[in-house]
């Protein structure tokens, strides 16, 4: 049966309208059964029209509620919505988190450019833990950008990026809050619960960085040093 494989996981989708099925066309797989089902029904697709405003399609509004009724899931897999770019460099995987407008893409762009990184996900990765240690996934919601890929890297850091006149990267001790505005908390209380946990085992096995930067190549090159060291 034709599904869509998100994280390791066999989602069945059957949505209404095209835009998913063209979304989500690199991650179309056959498999025998689902983990689970996602179904948009036409109530949600309009009080979704409510809350984004005028000007976007059906589909794009079902494709919206559909990766939300998925993270709300996800928890139960061990899995969870980072808000972040993630990349991968020199055998590692980064993510880079930071409120919209503050420059994740930008600094995502020049570690592509300078060190030949490849994104996994520009903007929504799901991160799932596997025999104890996080991946991040590339998923087909991935931000007006569009960056992303059908793959997954084993995440080795998490970098908070703040805009700054001076490049300094400088290691952090765990900070559960500053990575849970960046994650994705079910409503539904139980997996609540698991995505907290989830975070707490992402703070303590990641490497963890504030990355102080403006625009200018000299941003990346400072973050990749503190990060790698003298390699």
């Amino acid at each position: 049966m034709p599904m869509y494989e998100l994280a390791g996981l066999a989602v069945d989708i059957r949505p209404r309208f095209d835009f998913i099925i063209n979304q989500c066309a690199e991650y179309r797989k056959d498999a025998p059964a689902a983990d689970f089902e996602v179904r948009v029904s036409k109530d949600e697709i309009e009080k979704e029209r409510k809350m984004s405003g005028a000007g976007f399609s059906e589909g794009y509004l079902e494709s919206v509620c559909a990766y939300r009724q998925i993270c709300e899931r996800l928890p139960e897999y061990g899995a969870i919505l980072l808000h972040g770019s993630v990349i991968e460099c020199g055998g590692r995987g980064i993510a880079f988190v930071a409120p919209s407008g503050t420059g994740k893409t930008t600094h995502t762009l020049l570690w592509k450019k300078l060190y030949g990184a490849v994104v996994i996900n520009g903007d929504k990765p799901i991160v799932r833990f596997e025999n104890g240690a996080p991946y991040a996934y590339g998923t087909p919601w991935a931000g007006k950008e569009n960056m992303q890929k059908n793959a997954r890297v084993g995440l080795t850091d998490i970098c908070f990026i703040k805009r700054s006149f001076v490049n300094k990267t400088r290691p952090v001790p765990a900070d559960a809050a500053a990575l849970l505005r960046q994650l994705y908390i079910p409503r539904g209380a139980e997996n609540a619960v698991r995505a907290l946990e989830l975070a707490d085992r992402l703070i303590n096995t990641c490497s963890l960085w504030t990355v102080e930067c403006d625009m200018s190549d000299n941003a990346a090159k400072a973050a990749r040093r503190a990060i790698f060291g003298s390699n």
